[in-house]
């Protein structure tokens, strides 16, 4: 009888310890590949998306802008979602060099690949440009948006004096817009609106004037309101930058005394107000015959609003003036700065010497 002896296949070795190791390695790189790039297309996908409920939003892509430029543009307008994703879908496209310049009605959430499509077409709104500059009334304001916009100057001023626009810093119940139209260059489009760009100016005097801490205000026992007040005597009067701080302390020192501020320029806008234009120069019978709250020849203390609207460097000499003991000031012979005094009796002296 022959024994049956039973085969039995005998296991593989097990791998060396160093070689399971970097399988489990292997594994759990090509497992966090996988999650970053299933991370990475979902985020893609995320970013190219957009919405059907946005709200409109203009953007202006100046001449010249990169593609990078046009991503921070259109993401800090909420157009696309990522900067990246845009310049990215843009480069895959070959749309980088291809995206044209000017102003455009998009929304917001429109997405990256409408955004490119639009950007791609070029077919801009068309831009009005124009400057305000420091010093000028709510008329002269108006009379420059009419001239160098399609908004009238009628329609301008309706939307100022409407009472449909204010800041925080305007006293309660007042509707007064006068100096706070902030002076600057401006940028909109044909389809901007009276009501859009008085809006735009009054939030550019909030942007503009951030840095200023109108607190200050309360050392020299007046509102921030009155700052700006103090501020657009200061836009009227300087001629030259070293100027204003020292015209601001001759208006605290005033007030402070007290005495009567006798400023000009206020004089000059009571007049604007009653006739519709300025009347240069100034007689000695003015002084005394223009009655008016804006008269400071006929009245105490501070106008009851701004005279114009001041520029940054007024606005931060009316919140830190020099400090001096001058009262009066005149304007020196070449018409160019001011000569400030003490006394009367200093202020003859300038006045001899213009």
């Amino acid at each position: 009888m022959i024994d049956e002896t039973e085969v039995h296949e005998e296991p593989p070795p097990p791998a060396p310890p160093k070689r399971r190791r970097m399988l489990r390695i292997f594994a759990v790189v090509m497992l966090v590949v996988i999650v970053l790039l299933g991370s990475a297309a979902g985020y893609v996908w995320w970013a190219m998306g957009g919405t059907a409920t946005g709200t409109p939003v203009r953007v202006i892509i100046s001449e010249g802008a990169s593609s990078s430029q046009i991503a921070s543009i259109l993401q800090r307008a909420h157009v696309v979602r990522s900067a990246f994703v845009f310049r990215l879908i843009a480069r895959l496209r070959g749309l980088s060099t291809n995206l044209k310049p000017g102003a455009y009605e998009m929304r917001t959430g429109l997405g990256v690949t409408k955004a490119l499509d639009v950007l791609k077409n070029g077919v801009p709104l068309t831009v009005f440009r124009f400057t305000i500059p420091e010093g000028k009334t709510v008329q002269e304001i108006a009379a420059i948006v009419g001239k160098n916009t399609k908004i009238s100057a009628a329609a301008f001023l309706e939307a100022v004096h409407s009472g449909r626009h204010r800041l925080p810093i305007m006293p309660a119940g007042s509707t007064n817009l006068e100096g706070l139209l902030f002076p600057k260059t401006y940028e909109i489009v044909e389809k901007t609106t009276a009501d859009d760009l008085v809006e735009l100016m009054l939030h550019q005097f909030t942007v503009d004037t951030a840095q200023l801490d109108f607190s200050r205000a309360t050392r020299f026992k007046i509102t921030p309101y009155q700052a700006v007040i103090v501020a657009s005597l200061i836009e009227r009067e300087a001629k030259v930058e070293r100027d204003r701080p020292l015209i601001a302390s001759v208006i605290y020192n005033r007030l402070a005394r007290p005495m009567r501020l006798q400023i000009d320029a206020t004089v000059e806008y009571a007049i604007l107000l009653q006739t519709g234009q300025y009347k240069f120069p100034l007689t000695t019978q003015d002084y005394t015959d223009v009655h008016s709250r804006y008269n400071t020849y006929l009245i105490d203390g501070l106008p009851p609003g701004p005279i114009a609207s001041p520029g940054l460097a007024s606005l931060k000499a009316a919140l830190d003036p020099a400090n001096t003991d001058y009262y009066y000031y005149v304007l020196t012979s070449d018409q160019r700065s001011h000569c400030f005094a003490h006394d009367q009796a200093g202020f003859n002296r300038c006045r001899n010497a213009a």
